[in-house]
């Protein structure tokens, strides 16, 4: 018999996540920010970078070190049980701004769900939906995340897919943008809250089939968002809207990446390639940019 999988749905689960000025530093650090208004907490225009909510699933209330998966990720609901699975993988990503984070730190609330398990190739890919808000009901980021579980099998779909297919304009890119990582950029970027061993230790990473640790996926998303920013969005976070994208291949620290992006109006199509190897490591991606804030054209 297949798994009936509806019944892992639409539970939604909630945990208090937080953060400081200092975890807003770290992380822009992390993900190669040098600009102001993110590494420097005196700046007039000082804040979170955009992407800084990916990182709060797995940091919760953490302020130490912790196992992976963390507390606050084995509070979520977890993966279904399903037949065959031998790994999973970080596949797409959908992050929106619906209010800038409060500057200065605060203590908010994860909510978070599965929306949807579907057949994909040779597994499954499972969505999940998140929101970040205040204790008062407001809202400040909403996240959908999609994983793959490779070799899952023997399943009934069931739920909605976010997921949907990016075509890129059939023109060379308006600008391309070259992004350098540092041979310790894993390691930095893992003191916000992803302790995967995938990133630091490589015993650890060739176990599980790469010759050596790799850049966290959401490294790469903070990285390739940096560059769309400095190209479109005048280095504001306020210009962020809302981001999508897809993981296709690891970086390895120290490499270069190159982001092509193409302008469709208030919406930046882009994918980012590895400069050493010309593999593409994230697309079927986009960012839209707040119109009231990005510079126009």
């Amino acid at each position: 018999m297949s798994l009936e999988t509806e019944k892992f749905l639409n539970k939604w689960t909630e945990q208090e996540v937080s953060y400081n000025r200092r975890d807003l530093l770290l992380y822009a650090v992390g993900i190669g920010a040098s600009e102001l208004p993110f590494v420097y907490e005196k700046h007039r225009e000082f804040g979170a970078f955009p992407t800084y909510p990916l990182v709060l699933p797995f940091k919760g209330t953490d302020i130490d070190a912790v196992n992976f998966p963390s507390p606050a990720m084995r509070k979520q609901p977890p993966n279904p049980p399903l037949e065959g699975v031998r790994n999973g993988l970080d596949g797409e990503r959908y992050l929106e701004m619906v209010n800038p984070l409060p500057k200065k730190g605060a203590t908010l609330l994860l909510k978070s769900r599965l929306i949807g398990i579907h057949k994909r190739g040779s597994g499954a890919s499972v969505e999940s939906e998140q929101v970040i808000q205040g204790k008062d009901g407001k809202v400040y980021f909403r996240l959908f995340n999609g994983s793959f579980l490779v070799g899952a099998t023997n399943f009934k779909d069931s739920g909605i897919t976010k997921s949907e297919k990016i075509k890129i304009p059939n023109r060379a890119p308006d600008a391309v943008e070259e992004m350098p990582t540092s041979v310790t950029q894993a390691q930095v970027y893992r003191l916000s809250g992803d302790y995967n061993p995938l990133h630091v230790d490589p015993k650890f990473a060739k176990a599980v089939g790469f010759k050596e640790p790799i850049i966290h996926g959401l490294c790469s998303l903070g990285i390739s968002t940096r560059a769309i920013l400095r190209r479109y969005g005048g280095n504001k976070a306020a210009a962020f809207k809302a981001l999508k994208l897809r993981f296709a291949s690891p970086v390895i620290p120290g490499q270069t990446l190159l982001v092509e992006m193409w302008r469709e109006g208030d919406k930046v199509i882009f994918q980012t390639r590895v400069k050493e190897t010309g593999k593409v490591c994230v697309n079927n991606a986009y960012m839209v940019l707040n119109p009231q804030v990005a510079p126009k054209l």
